[in-house]
């Protein structure tokens, strides 16, 4: 879980590096074009459809890289999804099988209190004090087991809603931002 967790982080380390470079690049690319523009010796009317043309040009490639960042952080956020739901099924797995193991201890522990208790019937009470504490620390132990399962479950889902907003967020200020400069080229 400690490894899943520190997975998680790496690879939202990872989105927000990729999202960083994206603007870096979209920032780039519109300073380039900008300038490339504005020295090139042009009469005003070429000036003014290059700048138009490169505004264009730069919204469509921050548009395609915004479309390129959604698609990856859905998938991203699709994987740490299939993610959650394979550690919840492993731990509800691990849960039974200790589940059907402390079933087959109680089980075995039964038959000997039965034994001992045909042969010397103090012996016997003792060993049915022992069972009551076994169950209670199965009960104990499904119950740890079961808020744990839950904990992780409701940890993950937040953790991936979080991310979700978080991706969401940044795609709406970096469309915001395109939308600005294209605003500002028009004029």
């Amino acid at each position: 879980m400690i490894i899943e967790y520190l997975e998680e982080k790496r690879r939202q380390q990872r989105l927000e590096r990729q999202a960083k470079t994206a603007k870096n690049f979209a920032l780039g690319t519109l300073v380039g074009a900008l300038a490339g523009v504005l020295f090139a010796p042009k009469s005003g009317e070429e000036l003014r459809k290059d700048i138009a043309d490169k505004s264009k040009e730069v919204a469509e490639n921050t548009k395609d890289q915004a479309l390129e960042m959604a698609d990856e952080l859905s998938a991203k956020a699709y994987d740490a999804e299939v993610a959650v739901r394979e550690t919840y099924d492993d731990l509800k797995l691990r849960a039974a099988l200790k589940a059907e193991e402390m079933k087959d201890q109680s089980e075995i522990a039964k038959a000997k209190a039965k034994a001992i208790g045909e042969i010397v019937r103090e012996e016997g009470q003792v060993v049915g004090k022992e069972l009551g504490e076994v169950k209670d620390s199965l009960e104990e132990s499904g119950k740890k087991v079961k808020a744990e399962v839950k904990d992780q479950a409701q940890e993950t889902a937040d953790q991936v809603k979080e991310s979700g907003q978080e991706i969401s967020e940044a795609l709406k200020d970096g469309k915001d931002k395109a939308e600005k400069q294209a605003n500002k080229k028009s004029k």
